[in-house]
């Protein structure tokens, strides 16, 4: 399906019309917030799409995590936000290790793209893993290391296809948590040659029980606002 088919598509999925001829993904910030809280009909979103089965695996958890009760009175959330648990220390740290190591293969994987010494010497180089109090997370999220959300980044665009239809998303993507590798996460079928990895994973298993990591100086933060 061509972009701005699909994009036309989608806008009649919630009964909108486009307001210009041409769409583009700030028109749909927010689409996702459409389907809460159960998430029905969300599946429509991708049906038209190659891979939609594989994003519609990665987007249904972030429904199953929300309590309908939450939407029964007259303010209802507006973002998809984690519920925080009781997860032990020890699963906190595994997902960490996970992460560090998933970025290490992922940056590892990239000899086609130059500058992945240093975020590969940074990510070697981690002395620990902090497990946070509940809030302390929000002192580190100003100090994060540059090098390694710029390395991201830059993967992400240079493996983007920006004539997929899929591109239209980009935006509805971001607006679930104000969160780029939350939206990276969830969109990780749209990147070419990677397929073989899934270095966010333990982002996103994070973020739906309420936390979420951030590299500081020469550490890995984890924490639940």
């Amino acid at each position: 399906m061509e972009q701005q088919e699909f994009a036309r598509y989608l806008l009649g999925l919630i009964d909108e019309e486009a307001e210009d001829e041409e769409i583009d993904p700030g028109a749909f910030y927010g689409y996702f917030q459409f389907f809460m809280p159960s998430g029905e009909g969300v599946e429509r979103v991708f049906a038209p799409l190659d891979k939609g089965a594989a994003y519609l695996q990665r987007i249904a958890p972030i429904y199953e995590m929300l309590d309908p009760a939450d939407f029964k009175g007259e303010q209802v959330p507006g973002y998809f936000i984690g519920k925080t648990g009781r997860a032990s220390e020890e699963v906190l740290r595994a997902l960490g290790e996970q992460l560090v190591q998933g970025l290490q293969q992922l940056f590892e994987e990239q000899t086609d793209m130059e500058g992945m010494d240093e975020p590969l010497s940074y990510l070697r180089e981690i002395e620990e893993i902090i497990i946070l109090q509940k809030g302390e997370i929000m002192a580190f999220e100003n100090r994060k290391e540059p090098i390694i959300y710029e390395t991201m980044f830059e993967i992400v665009e240079e493996r983007t296809d920006y004539d997929g239809p899929i591109w239209v998303l980009s935006e509805a993507y971001y607006s679930i948590a104000c969160d780029y590798w939350l939206s990276y996460y969830l969109q990780w079928p749209r990147y070419k040659k990677l397929a073989n990895m899934d270095p966010l994973a333990p982002y996103f298993e994070l973020y739906k029980i309420g936390y979420t990591a951030v590299f500081s100086g020469r550490s890995l933060y984890i924490g639940s606002y």
